[in-house]
């Protein structure tokens, strides 16, 4: 029996994407990178069945590992589409997608997190980030910052460092 592929993402989902939610779309940012952990543990198996070909059931095996990498990697490839869409609908997501580095991904974290009401400049930004050095985080209390964004930015900066200007 073949296994099912999984239903694509039909144009109209699509378009609906641009007009998510802050919730719905940080919801999403956050499936996208568990869904992207998920594909490269599945791929880092395949591997390992393969160099280990003395293992029983190996290729049967290694079918269904790839199988289930392919699979992540369309649900990823997904949710990016859609994303990609919620980026396009807003004027501070077309230019962060312009940056060399940030993608739909870490443009839609960027925008569903950051609250312009809220943060008004740079340095509220910073500190709500968790990039204020001067910033504490006491025993027993709360996190003073927000722990997506701070991991967001850091992705951001890593895409920075990866991607080279042509």
């Amino acid at each position: 029996m073949q296994p099912q592929t999984l239903e694509r993402m039909s144009r109209d989902i699509v378009s609906d994407a641009a007009t998510l939610s802050d919730d719905e779309a940080r919801y999403l940012v956050d499936a996208y990178y568990m869904m992207q952990e998920d594909r490269k543990r599945a791929h880092n198996q395949a591997r390992a069945v393969e160099q280990n070909a003395d293992e029983a059931h190996s290729v049967s095996d290694n079918k269904i590992i790839n199988w289930l990498a392919d699979q992540s990697q369309m649900l990823e490839n997904q949710i990016k589409r859609a994303l990609d869409k919620y980026t396009e609908a807003h004027y501070m997501g077309s230019w962060m997608r312009e940056v060399v580095g940030i993608g739909p991904v870490i443009s839609a974290g960027l925008l569903a997190h950051i609250d312009i009401e809220k943060a008004p400049t740079v340095g509220h930004i910073w500190r709500f980030a968790g990039l204020d050095p001067t910033q504490k985080w006491e025993k027993g209390q709360r996190r003073p910052w927000n722990a997506t964004l701070k991991t967001l930015c850091w992705k951001a900066g890593q895409s920075f460092t990866e991607v080279r200007r042509p």
